[in-house]
């Protein structure tokens, strides 16, 4: 669901991602969304929460600000995983991750997820996310496609790890208690 509306039209779009059972929102964009101004785009979508999957190379070419910004984001919070463009990070780290965000989204946190275009990286992430809550891989990838046309894996390699950390992730966050 676009949730930025004709704002962010020329930088990819801002979508809210359905991930089931959970009484926050998952958002993902492109870092030309939140590069810019981060705290301003926090404030627009209502977010509090960004999990930045960019190296600081990816970064630095674009917005060498935001870097700065991440490393002092007061008053919202930052996650970090560094991946390069349409390849995966290490399995238990992404496994982490994705319990991570399924304890914030649990307690109704906004989190924005972004990577380069919020397509791949980020589509990984809210794959594994709505597999987490119960959906299979085929059904996560068509409801994110249904919510952000061209999201999801982008390589062969993110659809591999998809495949291999389904019961990993729902294993990590089935044991989290609810708020």
């Amino acid at each position: 669901m676009d949730i930025g509306g004709e704002r962010y039209a020329a930088v990819g779009r801002v979508h809210a991602i359905p991930v089931a059972d959970v009484a926050g929102t998952l958002i993902l964009c492109g870092l030309d969304a939140i590069g810019p101004d981060p705290a301003g785009f926090l404030a627009a979508v209502e977010g509090d929460v960004v999990v930045c999957l960019q190296t600081d190379h990816e970064i630095d070419r674009r917005h060498p600000d935001y870097r700065s910004w991440l490393a002092d984001p007061s008053p919202h919070d930052v996650i970090r995983l560094p991946t390069e463009d349409h390849m995966v990070a290490d399995d238990e780290l992404v496994v982490a991750l994705i319990a991570d965000i399924h304890r914030l989204l649990t307690r109704g946190r906004r989190v924005v997820v972004h990577c380069g275009a919020g397509w791949g990286r980020a589509g990984v992430v809210a794959v594994l996310l709505m597999c987490a809550a119960g959906a299979g891989p085929d059904d996560a990838r068509r409801d994110l496609r249904d919510a952000r046309p061209a999201a999801g894996p982008q390589s062969a390699d993110q659809d591999r790890q998809v495949e291999r950390l389904v019961s990993a992730v729902r294993a990590a966050t089935s044991t989290q208690s609810s708020p």
